[in-house]
């Protein structure tokens, strides 16, 4: 006689969130296809009831994550690249993991050669260097939304540290152990007389690690306890004349500044957040922003972030580079206001190179 067994899923993205799938001919089929009834326990959690005799000599995949970040897949990595197809992906699904084979898994490949003694990345991109058949975002069984998300998320990690890394590979003969966390009071590397920092938090509660968060509550200068350098000083005072002409169905569109990490930026060379805190005046040489889906997705993002950037931070030079093509029309109208554009910035790329040299060209010249 048969007997039903339970699978309980959180539906909480990845962030302990798990799930089940059964390998059936080669697809990866999500567990809800063979029970017989579902119960909803919590807002976030759905148990399936199976009838065992369903998946007897199926292997059964459960892909979670704990609450301190980790990712987990059981019985293991290799179980993921036997499915020869995920069966709730949605045609918009299909085409990121067309792409997901193009850009994304010859980025982690460079990753994981260049970094042979170690890197520091979210929990999640450290995963992907098993350079995995499908992204686990793909694995979300409960919503399309936030698989897509997630993914989005994924990709755009991925894009960034690979782009610095293709950089750090032209000055660097070897590269150590390397960090690349957001908010870090630590650059990820010095080149020459550079510091190349890594999605650097101008949000003063999460700027360095924190090192604000006892003194000022907001942009507003004024809020802050203590004295600030002057070129923080400086920043901030910008920030909140950009933000003052505001109006509030602006805000509740999203258009006003809620956080400010330039993607890829460039220092004169520090050791750490506390040595450009002892200046009062730092150099912002370069700022580069990295755009790794189409145009269209990231449109509005010019007048609301990379326009902005340039304003607030007042760099030398400021870079986008996009993986996908960029009409010249936006081209020009970008290189009027100071901003270059190069796209085609992805391994084998027409201008993977071209952003290499212009980085040289930049901070050497």
């Amino acid at each position: 006689m048969s007997q039903v067994k339970e699978f309980c899923e959180q539906w909480r993205g990845f962030r302990g969130g798990r799930y089940y799938y059964v390998l059936d001919n080669g697809y990866c089929i999500s567990i809800a296809k063979y029970a017989t009834k579902s119960v909803r326990k919590y807002e976030d959690e759905v148990c399936y009831y199976v009838d065992e005799s369903k998946i007897a000599n199926k292997a059964v995949l459960e892909v979670f994550a704990a609450g301190s970040g980790n990712i987990y897949v059981k019985p293991d990595v290799e179980f993921i690249n036997m499915c020869v197809d995920l069966s709730h992906l949605t045609q918009l699904e299909r085409s990121f993991l067309k792409e997901w084979h193009e850009y994304y898994i010859p980025m982690l490949k460079f990753i994981k050669d260049v970094v042979a003694k170690g890197i520091g990345v979210s929990d999640m991109l450290q995963f992907h260097l098993h350079l995995l058949k499908y992204p686990l975002p793909f694995f979300i069984s409960y919503s399309s939304n936030a698989r897509l998300k997630s993914f989005e998320v994924l990709a755009r990690e991925i894009h960034e540290i690979w782009i610095a890394l293709k950089i750090l590979k032209e000055f660097v003969r070897e590269i150590d152990f390397i960090w690349f966390q957001q908010s870090s009071a630590k650059p990820v590397a010095n080149i020459g007389n550079y510091s190349l920092w890594y999605e650097f938090d101008f949000t003063p509660h999460t700027m360095c690690g924190g090192i604000l968060r006892d003194y000022c509550g907001s942009f507003n200068v004024e809020k802050c306890r203590e004295p600030l350098p002057q070129w923080l000083s400086q920043i901030y005072s910008r920030i909140d004349m950009l933000e003052r002409p505001y109006s509030r169905a602006q805000e509740l569109l999203g258009v006003k500044l809620k956080g400010l990490r330039p993607d890829i930026m460039f220092t004169q060379a520090v050791s750490s957040c506390d040595d450009l805190f002892k200046s009062s005046s730092i150099t912002i040489k370069l700022i580069i922003e990295c755009k790794n889906f189409d145009y269209k997705y990231w449109a509005e993002d010019v007048e609301r972030q990379i326009i902005p950037y340039k304003k607030i931070f007042q760099p030398e030079h400021i870079i986008i580079a996009s993986l996908k093509p960029v009409s010249q029309d936006v081209k020009k109208k970008l290189k009027s206001l100071g901003i270059e554009v190069i796209d085609h910035v992805y391994p084998g790329g027409a201008n993977e190179n071209q952003l290499v040299e212009y980085v040289k060209q930049v901070l050497f010249s």
